[in-house]
């Protein structure tokens, strides 16, 4: 099977990010929390913040995000309308029915946009769309945990992110590979010896 990471891999960009911006320009009161959401976004990327953390400020924003805008569900179909588009070429091109996408980013906002492309199988972050309590964070180790969990034994023939943050699930794979823009760079198999990044 190939697994794909999902943000700035398969679509051009950050999802979280560009949802957030796109329901901000429905309510301005959300911008009032931009600056400590990118804050937080940016100490997640460097791998900066531990899991406990993280998902505590992640649920703090989620209530306040969730009591902001109402039906998430149907905000996130109303944003894959107008996003569809930031889906790569390199992954339409190469889409096999056994793929596995696996990601941070949430599960409600990824779920649509997994059933546009035809992806039926997704590793998330889950979020309660109601009360913004998260059950799962999936980043960095927890990524490989949650694979293994949801596929015991199964072997990766590829994997494919835009960051050697997801070395964990690159060590994972028979073949690794870095996502730049619309180009595909083979990870060198030195760079996946543990111990090594």
């Amino acid at each position: 099977m190939n697994v794909y990471d999902f943000d700035n891999t398969i679509y051009s960009g950050e999802s979280a990010l560009d949802f957030y911006v796109f329901c901000a320009r429905r309510n301005a009161a959300l911008y009032r929390y931009a600056f400590a959401i990118l804050a937080a976004w940016a100490r997640y990327k460097l791998l900066l913040l531990s899991r406990e953390r993280l998902t505590k400020l992640a649920e703090k924003y989620a209530q306040k995000f969730i009591s902001a805008v109402g039906d998430l569900d149907a905000l996130a179909h109303e944003f894959w309308d107008g996003h569809e588009g930031g889906i790569k070429e390199l992954y339409l091109k190469n889409r096999r029915d056994d793929d596995v996408l696996i990601s941070a980013s949430a599960g409600f906002l990824l779920r649509d946009i997994c059933a546009r492309i035809g992806v039926k199988r997704l590793i998330c972050s889950e979020v309660d769309t109601k009360t913004g309590r998260i059950g799962r964070l999936c980043f960095g180790q927890s990524k490989p945990e949650l694979f293994a969990e949801a596929f015991p034994g199964a072997k990766i023939e590829n994997f494919y992110s835009d960051s050697m943050n997801d070395l964990p699930m690159m060590r994972l794979a028979e073949n690794a590979y870095l996502v730049k823009g619309e180009k595909i760079i083979p990870v060198p198999k030195e760079k996946l010896v543990e111990g090594k990044k």
